[in-house]
């Protein structure tokens, strides 16, 4: 196979830079969702009215599943437009949104300062995230699959969800910490607002950076030839099926990411009743475990096909969900570990695959568009409202065991996917496209469309 050049001049070997921009706005991403989660019982009784803690509470955790349902929002805006201009700008804009709406969030009054219309603009600083996300998800992933290198598109998109994980430990850890040394009144009072304002320099960080990386080299190419799309969004629609399997896959990708390393650290201290020290202590191990699994599982997928580990990803939480929620509602704090860790294990598989094989339903000309509106449209429906529904089954059913079922039904939705998607079907190489004036699809030839171990399909 044919060399790749990239745009620092190397051979065969992604630009670091343009790596460590795609993944950073991830990072900052998942930091802030960790921060919201680890403070939604102090979010709730802070900007919503009431003195039902449970009400306020469930209230917040509303707030956290809504502003994925403005995802879908922001991958039909910035979703094409990363399609159009490229990669590049999108990803300095979208880093600069969310910046700007976690560190607003830590600027504003409580609802006892002024009322509804504190809960309004929280609404609003959480609305802008969720755009800014939505539109972040595809360019960011069509940017890095187009920069890793072909054959081992698994190991280098793997590194993405890698970064989530590393974000998600950073705010845990910033909160944990203000936690332990601020009292209860001094977290409530202003010490909350510290992991929002943090932000600010964090972000400036990340455009900084993101400001200085150079175009995909794939994407670069076809707006070289002039073959990127006149209309990404029409022609998205044409691929009709392939939108239907991201969806599928993006399911599980939402529901075990929030479930294993968010929902679960509420579910230990509230509804297992360990308390917070041992729920993001059992986090952390959960954590280290996703970790240590995700660049295995996305190399392997290189050797041995995207289908295969996706499958054993989703069977594994399959079997995994009520075994994990059955120890995590244990007494023992071994048993929050071990439960934790199991849903990580099957998580990490999962997610270590998941990234490439949505990007690369989709062609360079409407990857972005593609992968962004499907998985966004997954997300919103059962990801972001995961820990919501789940905290609501345990509430009316009284079965603490019940969110096992939820983590089944997104991996047999996943399974299903998963099982029409052909590994020689995937864009995992650059294609070569012929567009015309009257197809809004364009033909792919079969040059440059290879297989996951690299061989020419």
């Amino acid at each position: 196979m044919k060399e790749e050049t990239y745009p620092d001049g190397g051979k065969s070997s992604p630009n670091r830079r343009a790596f460590v921009g795609a993944i950073s706005g991830n990072a900052f991403e998942a930091y802030d969702t960790a921060i919201y989660g680890f403070l939604a019982v102090q979010m709730g009784a802070l900007f919503f009215p009431g003195s039902n803690h449970t009400a306020q509470t469930l209230g917040s955790l509303a707030l956290f599943g809504l502003t994925f349902f403005v995802r879908p929002l922001g991958a039909l805006i910035f979703g094409p437009l990363a399609d159009r201009i490229g990669r590049t700008p999108v990803l300095v804009l979208m880093i600069s949104l969310m910046a700007l709406a976690t560190a607003a969030v830590g600027l504003l009054p409580a609802y006892s300062s002024i009322g509804i219309t504190a809960t309004v603009a929280l609404v609003g600083c959480r609305m802008l995230q969720g755009l800014a996300v939505g539109g972040e998800y595809g360019t960011a992933t069509s940017f890095l699959t187009e920069y890793s290198r072909r054959g081992q598109r698994g190991f280098g998109t793997s590194w993405y969800i890698f970064s989530s994980l590393s974000g998600f430990l950073l705010g845990s850890l910033m909160v944990t910490g203000l936690s332990a040394l601020l009292s209860d009144d001094e977290m409530m009072s202003w010490g909350w607002r510290i992991a929002f304002l943090i932000a600010a320099p964090l972000g400036s960080i990340a455009i900084f950076i993101r400001l200085r990386i150079e175009e995909s080299p794939e994407f670069a190419r076809i707006s070289a030839q002039r073959e990127t799309s006149r209309a990404p969004l029409r022609e998205t629609l044409s691929y009709g099926k392939e939108l239907l399997l991201t969806a599928g896959v993006g399911t599980l990708h939402s529901v075990a990411f929030y479930m294993a390393f968010s929902y679960a650290t509420t579910y230990v201290a509230v509804v297992a009743g360990q308390g917070h020290s041992v729920s993001f202590a059992s986090t952390v191990v959960a954590c280290c475990v996703g970790l240590a699994v995700l660049p295995f599982g996305g190399k392997a997928s290189d050797k041995w096909g995207r289908r295969r580990i996706l499958m054993i990803g989703a069977l594994w939480c399959v079997m995994a969900a009520y075994p994990g929620f059955l120890l995590m509602s244990s007494e023992s704090a071994a048993g929050a570990f071990a439960g934790q860790a199991l849903l990580a294990v099957g998580a990490g598989i999962f997610l270590s695959t998941s990234v490439a094989t949505m990007a690369e339903l989709f062609p360079t000309r409407v990857r972005s568009t593609g992968s962004s509106v499907g998985y966004n449209a997954a997300a919103a429906l059962f990801g972001g409202t995961a820990p919501f529904i789940s905290t609501f089954l345990v509430s009316t059913t009284g079965n603490d065991h019940s969110p096992a079922l939820y983590l089944c039904a997104a991996a047999i939705i996943a399974l299903i996917a998963v099982s029409i998607i052909r590994n020689d079907r995937l864009h995992t190489g650059a294609e070569v496209t012929a567009p015309t004036v009257d197809a809004d699809r364009p033909t792919t030839a079969a040059v440059g469309r290879v297989t996951p171990d690299g061989e020419s399909a």
